[in-house]
C-alpha cells in the first residue's frame, strides 16, 4: 500500500512539473502574439507577464525578444525590465536573453552590473582569491646545511677563522721486485721434450 502511494506521488509531481512546462510555453506564445500586436509596448508586456508568472521569466524574455526582432539597445531594456520584475530570476533572465539574442552581449552585461554591482566578478569577497588580502608572514626556508641546534658547533652568523688545508703527504716511490727466470740445467739444443719418454 506504501509503495502504491509513493508511486501516486511521485507521478503526481511529474504531471504538476509538465503542466508548469506547458504553462511556461502557453505563456511564451501568448507573449509572442502580444509583442508582434503591439511591438510599441513590449516593455510593458515582459512586465506584466513577468510579474504575473515568475517562473517562466526565461520563455518570456525569449519571446519577446524573438517577436520584436529586437535590437541589442532593446534587448537590454527587456532584461532590465524582467529583472526588475523578478530579480530572484536575474542570472536566468540574463542567460535566456544572450541565447535569444547573443549580439546583445555587451547590452546584458552592462545592465547586470547595473542592477547587482556585488554579484559580478569584479567585486571583491572574503573567499575571493582575486581581492587583496594581508600580507602572510614568510618564514626563512630551511637549510640542510644549517647546524641542527644549539651548541654543536659553531653557532650561525659567527665568524670561522680560516685554517689551511693540510696536504697529504706524497706517498714513496716503490720499485716493483724484478723476478728473475730460475737457473737451471741448460736444455740440449737437439733433444726434445718428447723424446724423453
Amino acid at each position: 500500500m506504501k509503495f502504491f502511494s509513493w508511486f501516486t506521488a511521485l507521478l503526481a509531481g511529474a504531471v504538476g512539473i509538465a503542466g508548469a512546462s506547458d504553462d511556461c510555453v502557453e505563456l511564451a506564445v501568448s507573449v509572442r502574439h502580444a509583442v508582434k500586436a503591439d511591438s510599441a509596448a513590449v516593455l510593458e508586456i515582459v512586465d506584466a507577464r513577468t510579474v504575473a508568472s515568475p517562473d517562466c521569466a526565461c520563455e518570456t524574455v525569449k519571446a519577446a525578444i524573438e517577436a520584436s526582432e529586437a535590437e541589442p539597445e532593446l534587448v537590454g531594456a527587456i532584461v532590465e525590465t524582467a529583472v526588475m520584475a523578478a530579480p530572484e530570476h536575474m542570472r536566468l533572465i540574463a542567460q535566456c536573453a544572450l541565447a535569444a539574442a547573443p549580439d546583445a552581449l555587451s547590452e546584458i552585461q552592462a545592465v547586470m552590473i547595473r542592477l547587482a554591482p556585488s554579484q559580478g566578478e569584479a567585486a571583491p569577497s572574503a573567499k575571493s582569491a582575486k581581492g587583496p588580502k594581508a600580507p602572510i608572514d614568510v618564514l626563512p626556508a630551511w637549510n640542510p646545511l644549517d647546524f641542527p641546534g644549539e651548541g654543536i658547533g659553531p653557532s650561525p652568523g659567527t665568524w670561522i677563522p680560516e685554517a689551511p688545508i693540510p696536504v697529504p703527504p706524497v706517498p714513496p716511490v716503490i720499485n716493483p721486485p724484478v723476478v728473475e727466470p730460475p737457473v737451471g740445467t741448460p736444455t740440449d739444443p737437439g733433444q726434445d721434450d718428447n723424446d724423453l719418454e
